[in-house]
């Protein structure tokens, strides 16, 4: 396996520093994530470390120009936090899959076949349409580009 770039260490790094002592991307700690919730600061972080504020707002239910309302919040609700953090287990397993952050975004930005030429941004902020794309990108990591 190849060594992730620089700039995929770099922000996996950044995303994971907003959750001291957890990892993102394991199951064990999402729970313990969503447990210690997520607060206006770090949503603010994470929406500066991935670029895609229309796609936060979506995944935490507000339009995006009520999104920096969200930022002074003390926690947000744990049903905003599931979606939130799922939302982000998605951005970076294409971010790793790709081993890059501006692929990562054109992928989540563009019609995909296997998704019957839906984008998957329009499908992130759903438990389901986080499901079916976790699922496509299995397949990519094993090579079925079908």
């Amino acid at each position: 396996m190849m060594a992730k770039t620089i700039e995929v260490q770099s922000k996996l790094e950044l995303i994971n520093d907003l959750f001291p002592g957890f990892d993102i991307m394991s199951p064990s700690d999402y729970s313990a994530i969503i447990r210690s919730g997520i607060t206006g600061e770090k949503l603010k972080a994470i929406t500066r470390l991935t670029g895609e504020k229309d796609l936060i707002a979506r995944a935490i239910g507000v339009s995006s120009s009520q999104l920096y309302r969200c930022y002074h919040v003390k926690r947000l609700p744990s049903h905003v936090t599931v979606n939130l953090v799922g939302m982000l287990q998605v951005f970076v397993h294409v971010m790793n899959i790709y081993d890059s952050v501006n692929l990562a975004k054109e992928w989540i930005n563009s019609q995909i076949p296997a998704l019957g030429g839906q984008v998957p941004k329009n499908i992130l902020h759903t438990t389901e349409g986080r499901e079916i794309i976790s699922q496509i990108l299995r397949k990519l990591e094993s090579g079925d580009y079908s």
